[in-house]
């Protein structure tokens, strides 16, 4: 496996793009299992069904006032909000039968993502929270039930591909949680802001880079996984996706 971390980016839409860039090419057999690493400036990710709801508009002008764009993700979960204190994190493997491997890949994503916490001091287990953003079956929490919510995770399928995703919240919740309580009622979604909150570990408060850095160690030592330059031609098609992902107004 190949880990890639690139620089912070100022467009949230380049880490969407490289996403799907790193897809593209596990898919075609130009590269082999690749973990992605980024974190953006602010923005809130939804799926496309969210865009669908009711309430959907009100939300994305809300967002926008908060200086939160609004993108569509291509993967599944729900509703998520992200800034300089966030961590976006994804593994793609190149699969053979798309029908197979769906709950090994949840469970090898939480495995890789629990580990690294723990071994930074977090209490954190595979579990979700009461009225959690991003609901789903596959989250990793600290605390248990009324704890925290650290990640949600996701996975996109595609022809020949499969990527496992998770957005981490590292520090600077308290946005992330005033954002996320106007993002989730617009969209007439439960949501207990109690369930977002900054990492703490055997030191003390964790920083997006220490994070990047024990998921490395971790990938390296589960993987075999070297840290590589991400490229410039990945990082170009990135940017050629941009406007691909943007939510403006009601999507069909």
């Amino acid at each position: 496996m190949e880990v890639l971390i690139p620089e912070k980016l100022d467009d949230p839409e380049d880490g969407f793009g490289l996403q799907q860039a790193v897809l593209e090419e596990v898919g075609s057999g130009r590269r082999g299992p690749t973990a992605l690493l980024w974190s953006s400036a602010r923005y809130v990710g939804v799926t496309r069904p969210e865009t669908r709801l009711t309430g959907f508009e009100e939300a994305r002008e809300r967002m926008a006032g908060l200086g939160f764009p609004v993108l569509v993700r291509n993967s599944g979960g729900g509703a998520v909000a992200a800034n300089r204190g966030s961590l976006s994190f994804s593994m793609t493997f190149p699969v053979r039968d798309l029908r197979q491997g769906l709950y090994e890949r949840y469970a090898e994503g939480s495995g890789v993502l629990v580990s690294a916490l723990r071994g930074l001091g977090v209490d954190a287990e595979a579990g979700g929270v009461e009225r959690e953003f991003c609901p789903g079956a596959y989250s990793v929490r600290s605390g248990g039930a009324g704890g925290i919510k650290v990640a949600g995770l996701a996975q996109r399928v595609a022809q020949r591909a499969a990527r496992v995703e998770a957005l981490i919240l590292v520090s600077e919740t308290e946005e992330i949680r005033r954002v996320l309580s106007e993002l989730y009622p617009a969209l007439g979604l439960p949501f207990r802001p109690e369930g977002v909150g900054d990492l703490a570990g055997e030191n003390g408060p964790l920083g997006v880079d220490e994070v990047i850095r024990a998921l490395a160690a971790e990938l390296g030592e589960v993987y075999g996984a070297a840290t590589l330059e991400t490229g410039e031609s990945l990082i170009s098609r990135a940017r050629k996706l941009r406007g691909s992902w943007r939510a403006s107004g009601r999507e069909a």
